[in-house]
């Protein structure tokens, strides 16, 4: 008997494909992995589309890599001599920074791991390398979105019910504690909205809005000024359909600053999202003490609204504003809106913690 040529060409082909079969299985292990731990912080961020997303490429990856020879992968499978599974980087025993850490490592593994599996594809069923190509430039999509919105804490934005819009019409002292009183009263987003002050007095009332306001429960928004916005390290800033769009506007901030945009119909709702809005305004609901309008979108234009998010599994926070106050608050929820924006009802208000409770428990 003569010993095998090892070095023959079918003897190296074999061996190649069975370091092959065994990258593949580890490499779908390692993304579905990552998949899944993706999906779970999306989910319990109440980032409903982004976790469908998630899961929706999870099956269509169990789907693709079914074309791969399975059963030989797994036979294939040999944890005790694989040579770096004990190789541990500090960093991976660390994910004290939070989410940001979690969802760092965790896209990480799975776009590493389709690129993998991308590749020896190439060799075991090179007709399918496309398809693990085109679920790779997906999860880079989804995973920057996800980072996106976890370095802006969206879901801040996303447990958000009550927005008070407020002007610098009061002396800076009675303006504060007027701020206190709503944001102690449960209103998570306040936002300075004064067409008549200039810059250096909103920028006076803003950083000083910030220095007494707890951030972990109301965050300051700018309306109309993104210098202003970035200037003032406020959370972010509202922009109209007739000011700076939203692409422009982002721009101008800082990447961890959210941006909301105006809406007066479905087609501006359409269109908020591709342009990057993190939560729409929708109205004029009702007539407005502080704002004129020469129509008025009223609740009907509400029910399409959520009927429309609902439809397109659209996640977007949307507010309804104009003219709303604690008495007609359930005629939004009636129409499918459970958060509100509210302007002078609580700012012109004698009592303006007071009736922030009332519509905090009509809202409720």
């Amino acid at each position: 008997m003569h010993d095998p040529d090892l070095n023959s060409p079918s003897i190296q082909l074999a061996h190649d494909r069975w370091v092959a079969l065994r990258m593949a299985d580890a490499n779908f292990n390692r993304v579905m992995e990552g998949l899944r731990t993706l999906e779970d912080v999306a989910r319990y961020s109440d980032r409903q589309a982004l976790q469908a997303a998630y899961k929706g490429i999870r099956h269509e990856l169990q789907r693709t890599v079914a074309v791969l020879p399975r059963e030989e992968s797994l036979a294939a499978r040999d944890a005790d001599r694989d040579v770096g599974r004990t190789e541990k980087q500090p960093s991976e025993l660390n994910r004290s920074q939070g989410l940001s850490a979690i969802v760092a490592s965790a896209a990480g593994r799975s776009e590493q791991g389709l690129r993998v599996l991308e590749e020896v594809a190439k060799f075991l069923a090179p007709e399918s390398g496309l398809n693990f190509e085109r679920l790779r430039y997906q999860i880079y999509d989804l995973n920057a979105r996800l980072q996106l919105d976890l370095h802006r804490q969206v879901s801040f934005l996303n447990r958000s019910k009550l927005y008070v819009l407020v002007d610098c019409s009061f002396p800076i002292e009675t303006f504060l504690q007027r701020l206190l009183a709503i944001s102690q009263a449960g209103a998570e987003l306040i936002q300075i909205r004064d067409k008549e002050a200039d810059a250096r007095t909103l920028l006076k009332y803003a950083r000083a809005s910030i220095d007494h306001l707890n951030f972990n429960h109301t965050r300051l928004i700018l309306n109309d000024r993104p210098d202003l916005a970035r200037s003032a390290k406020v959370w972010g800033v509202h922009v109209g359909q007739e000011d700076m769009d939203v692409v422009s506007t982002r721009r101008c901030l800082e990447s961890n600053q959210i941006v909301g945009l105006s809406t007066h119909d479905l087609d501006q709702v359409r269109d908020a999202k591709g342009v990057g809005a993190d939560y729409i305004g929708c109205g004029p609901t009702f007539p407005s003490a502080t704002k004129s309008f020469d129509r008025f979108a009223g609740t009907q234009f509400l029910r399409s609204v959520a009927d429309f998010l609902k439809e397109n599994n659209m996640d977007i926070p949307a507010y309804a504003i104009g003219g709303i106050g604690a008495e007609n608050v359930p005629l939004v929820r009636d129409a499918g809106f459970s958060r509100v924006a509210v302007g002078s009802a609580i700012w012109r208000s004698e009592r303006p913690g007071h009736e922030t409770e009332a519509v905090r428990k009509t809202l409720d």
